[in-house]
């Protein structure tokens, strides 16, 4: 399958572009990006021509892989609409309403199929989180609790304060934790509620919000907490730290991610433990979506997963905006 690399100026990238070099059932043909510094930091050890407009790439390939700005993807999608290709995709998916009715509409007309970067999925303590549940070792879900905090550091790009461009601090950064609540319990979000404050990014450079908390009601009735902000301290020796709390009727569980990885079970089946995490990698993402999409088939990341993580990010930056409105999702 011909791989287009559509930007490479967005974080996540670089793990996505070595995923889709070493996928040996991919060839990536080409980069559309317009910064010459980028373009040859990653198509020059590689060999790859440099696509001069993004629709030629898209016509070129028959999956295109992203690190664009928030305010590109809608187009980027349509596009791929246009021409039947398929998209794998960065978080998060768009950065308002407009342009998530514009990319479902497009996704609907067309019937492509898009895939996202959601790592949660390949990531030790997650996979064996998702076991524990499989297992019946939690019984039935009842609430769920995700931290986000990250660090924006002095190489953040200038369109991170630019309202009209980002996302929002809570699609952005807490995109994987609505995606690990709603993979885990199988569920969509029924009611959003949230709130946001700014209160250390206050000073040039400005985030009208760097802080939101929102709560979630889910179809099956649990309930779910996500926390995103912009507050770790620069010195903190990881980008991010992610914790998750997850309480059923059987037992409970809390996770530890990407600071340092680790889960502890307490449960009626086996009492109080640590499982064993799975040696599990994220490098087979773009392997494993070429081949789903050569069968015909929706990746294991698919097209309604990430519209449903989407906007139910999009209803919690809405909320949040309007100073807590509650928003029922059909």
């Amino acid at each position: 399958m011909k791989i287009g690399i559509a930007g490479v100026h967005y974080g996540h990238i670089g793990g996505m572009f070595r995923s889709a070099i070493n996928a040996p059932n991919g060839d990536v043909i080409g980069i559309y990006e317009p910064r010459d510094e980028l373009y040859h930091k990653y198509a020059d050890d590689n060999d790859l021509q440099r696509f001069d407009d993004l629709e030629s790439l898209v016509i070129a390939s028959d999956m295109v892989a992203e690190g664009m700005r928030h305010e590109e993807k809608a187009d980027l999608v349509k596009l791929c609409a246009r021409h039947g290709t398929y998209a794998y995709l960065d978080k998060p998916l768009c950065r308002n309403d407009d342009d998530y009715e514009r990319i479902a509409s497009a996704v609907s007309e067309s019937g492509i199929k898009l895939t996202m970067n959601f790592t949660s999925r390949r990531y030790p303590p997650f996979v064996a989180l998702q076991q524990a549940i499989h297992n019946d070792e939690l019984g039935e879900i009842v609430s769920l609790i995700t931290t986000h905090p990250h660090k924006l550091g002095s190489s953040a790009p200038d369109w991170y304060f630019d309202s009209t461009r980002y996302a929002g601090v809570f699609h952005d950064l807490a995109g994987h934790g609505v995606d690990q609540i709603l993979w885990l319990t199988g569920t969509t979000a029924t009611v959003v509620h949230a709130m946001g404050t700014a209160k250390r990014w206050t000073t040039e450079p400005v985030l009208e919000v760097d802080h939101i908390q929102a709560s979630i009601q889910l179809s099956s009735g649990a309930l779910a907490t996500a926390t995103a902000d912009w507050l770790t301290p620069q010195n903190s020796p990881s980008f991010g730290d992610t914790r998750f709390i997850l309480m059923g009727t059987k037992g409970s569980a809390h996770l530890h991610a990407y600071a340092e990885n680790g889960l502890l079970i307490c449960s009626e089946k086996k009492g109080r433990y640590s499982p064993d995490l799975p040696k599990t990698s994220n490098e087979g993402f773009v392997e494993d979506a070429i081949s789903a999409f050569e069968r015909g088939e929706e990746n294991f990341v698919s097209t309604a997963d990430i519209l449903s993580v989407a906007r139910t990010c999009l209803a919690a930056e809405r909320s949040a905006r309007n100073g807590g409105e509650l928003i029922r999702l059909p």
